[in-house]
């Protein structure tokens, strides 16, 4: 068997040494599989999926089917071979007919090769760019038969984020987090108590995005490519269920995960308790929740020079959970109640 090495990692073209020309292998909205000089487009990217047969299945990016060669028999040794026009398919993890295997033969050029008969490999039949693409039998290398195989490393970059909070959805019934209580006792003192005490205030906030696509080319690019950037401002809601945009870390429009982030701070505030009572202060913090539509505007850059860049539309919704509210809660615990009696809520300034 000859050299053989494996497919690019990322979505490649598949180019023809015929000619020096810039000819790339591709598929017809119908999946017909044919030459198009190359413009840099998802329409002319494939992927290779390894399999442990030890090939790889060719799929097109833009319309998901692979590439397969078809079976001629020969009556004279009775026997089915790989012969004739190439064809795309759905894909069928056990169909070899589907299987490739990529030949390097030298100075970045490759042999794109059957899984049945190594010898037999993807030829555009004549030279003819315009004709047909099958496999034929290895021709000793000719233009025809070699192919180089370019990784598009190109990027999908976020330019803007407008959310429409005409549709944002407001949820101020989350239960609050409580911070640790602080006591102060003067059951045994003679006069009031008054001191400064520091108190801890824990304020966690979450965020996450989801998102689909406005157009099926846009689905099939976010989903080939990953999204350089993302949304650098969030939206929050008040305890008056209003809304406002604030500033926050990027969060990538792929990304679906829930970030949380956790904050401590410490409030100081003045403690006042009568003799004869024990008194309790600690923190609530009072959250709310808001879900709003966005729409984000983003563009494709590719690798190849000179091509076109290629805008896309996504839409998505943004869900975020921030503070609306702290208070300090006084109580008295000076029976040992299970349940202390709220003196006041103090907001916290």
């Amino acid at each position: 068997m000859s050299n053989q090495i494996d497919f690019p990692t990322k979505p490649f073209y598949i180019m023809s040494k015929i000619g020096g020309s810039n000819w790339v292998l591709t598929l017809t909205p119908g999946g017909a599989v044919v030459m198009r000089q190359l413009t840099g487009t998802i329409d002319e990217l494939w992927t290779a999926t390894p399999d442990p047969r030890g090939a790889a299945f060719l799929r097109h990016v833009s319309t998901g089917l692979v590439l397969a060669c078809q079976l001629v028999r020969m009556p004279i040794f009775g026997i089915d071979v790989p012969a004739g026009p190439l064809v795309s398919a759905n894909l069928d993890g056990s169909d070899p007919k589907q299987l490739w295997r990529r030949e390097d033969l030298g100075g970045g050029w490759s042999g794109i090769n059957t899984f049945l008969n190594w010898e037999m490999k993807i030829n555009v039949y004549g030279s003819d760019v315009h004709g047909t693409v099958g496999v034929y039998h290895w021709d000793g290398g000719a233009d025809n038969e070699e192919w180089n195989l370019i990784q598009e490393t190109g990027e999908i970059t976020v330019d803007s984020v407008t959310y429409d909070l005409a549709k944002a959805v407001a949820d101020l019934g989350i239960p609050p987090s409580q911070g640790t209580a602080i006591t102060v006792d003067n059951r045994q003192g003679g006069t009031t108590v008054t001191s400064t005490y520091s108190l801890t205030r824990t304020i966690t906030t979450q965020t996450s995005v989801t998102h689909t696509e406005s157009t099926t080319t846009g689905l099939k690019y976010t989903q080939t490519f990953g999204i350089k950037g993302g949304i650098d401002k969030v939206v929050e809601v008040s305890a008056s269920a209003s809304f406002e945009e604030s500033s926050s870390k990027t969060i990538s429009l792929t990304d679906q995960k829930t970030h949380t982030t956790t904050v401590n701070d410490t409030v100081m505030t003045q403690v006042s308790v009568p003799a004869g009572n024990e008194y309790s202060y600690n923190i609530l913090v009072f959250y709310g929740k808001v879900t709003v539509p966005y729409t984000a505007q983003l563009t494709f850059h590719s690798s190849i020079a000179g091509a076109a860049t290629v805008s896309i539309t996504t839409t998505g919704v943004f869900t975020g959970v921030n503070s609306t509210n702290s208070k300090i809660v006084v109580a008295d615990i000076t029976t040992g109640r299970a349940e202390p009696k709220i003196l006041d809520l103090k907001p916290v300034p």
